[in-house]
């Protein structure tokens, strides 16, 4: 499996901390949660698919996107609920965090 700075680095939502078996290369936590981060290059995007009944909420340590059209920047929390997936589009090079929770 490649290392996480790498796959950090490609772009895509990567499984950081979780309370679900199924995360198996995840650090395992006491909560029914799912920590995920991305590192996204300017004009890119990455999708993250979630489960009925879930919310998350991220916010980006660095740069400037947009969630599903509705623009962002550093610092920004942006919270989602019903809805099945985002997709999160770059401005800026962005380095995101997102908590998946019940």
């Amino acid at each position: 499996m490649p290392s996480l700075s790498r796959r950090l680095s490609a772009g895509q939502f990567v499984t950081l901390a979780s309370g679900n078996p199924e995360d198996s290369d995840a650090l395992s936590i006491r909560a029914n949660a799912r920590v995920v981060a991305a590192t996204i290059k300017a004009g890119h995007s990455a999708d993250y698919q979630i489960a009925e009944g879930r919310k998350v909420y991220l916010v980006a340590a660095t740069g400037a996107y947009s969630v599903n059209g509705v623009a962002a920047k550093a610092r920004d929390g942006v919270a989602i609920s019903d809805t099945q997936t985002i997709s999160v589009s770059a401005s800026e090079d962005t380095e995101i965090v997102l908590v998946d929770v019940e």
